[in-house]
């Protein structure tokens, strides 16, 4: 009897569970399915991702993700050693979002940071490198990552941060510039050149180093 318990409920689990699953894979596909729609108060320009130079493709994986090309949305070693560091040396619970993750964040998802949105974080992430490749997230990942605010508008997008910092194409860009973008996404108040021109200055430089020093990513 017990046992026939444990198969009735291990039953349910797995129907509500494939039907969760089943409603977020719905919610992914409505989102990316479509063409980008921007709001009036949002400058965006929609770049193709073989027009971006591989430089700045390079710069923003290795400070943001560099085992992109190898995981499925989910970075778990990375997690882990989050969690690890959570446990064990007392630092913050941060940080591990793959660009996946984040894309999904920024799209679907609200800002509060709990269990269960992180648990939707995740599940929508490996469902959305399910149905589509790495080009097209990072593409739409480097089209709609937010980079400036002025006034209401905000400038959302590589192409578009390119204009607003620099009056540049972003194929135009310099090294330094392709970094100084990279830098911004961290946070882009806290990174303002015109306010905090020596911090940005020090991360800009790091970037530099990594783009130089390290194994090519892309």
């Amino acid at each position: 009897m017990y046992k026939f318990w444990i198969k009735i409920v291990s039953l349910i689990f797995i129907f509500i569970f494939s039907a969760y699953l089943f409603y977020l894979n719905i919610i992914v596909k409505s989102q990316f399915s479509t063409e980008i729609k921007v709001s009036n108060t949002i400058t965006q320009i929609n770049f193709s991702f073989n027009d971006y130079p591989p430089e700045l493709i390079n710069m923003l994986l290795l400070v943001e993700d560099q085992s992109y090309f190898h995981h499925h949305g989910v970075d778990f070693k990375e997690i882990g050693r989050v969690i690890y560091g959570y446990l064990f040396d007392d630092k913050a619970l941060r940080g591990a979002s793959t660009i996946t993750q984040q894309l999904v964040k920024n799209s679907l998802l609200t800002r509060e940071k709990t269990f269960s949105r992180k648990f939707e974080e995740v599940l929508m992430a490996l469902l959305l490198e399910l149905s589509y490749d790495k080009e097209f997230i990072l593409e739409r990942y480097m089209n709609t990552v937010y980079l400036a605010q002025k006034g209401d508008m905000a400038y959302h997008g590589f192409a578009s941060g390119s204009y607003f910092y620099f009056d540049k194409d972003v194929k135009d860009l310099s090294l330094e510039d392709m970094a100084t973008l990279v830098a911004l996404l961290k946070g882009p108040s806290y990174y303002n050149p015109i306010n905090f021109p020596d911090r940005l200055d020090r991360r800009v430089k790091m970037i530099l180093k990594m783009h130089e020093n390290y194994k090519k990513i892309f």
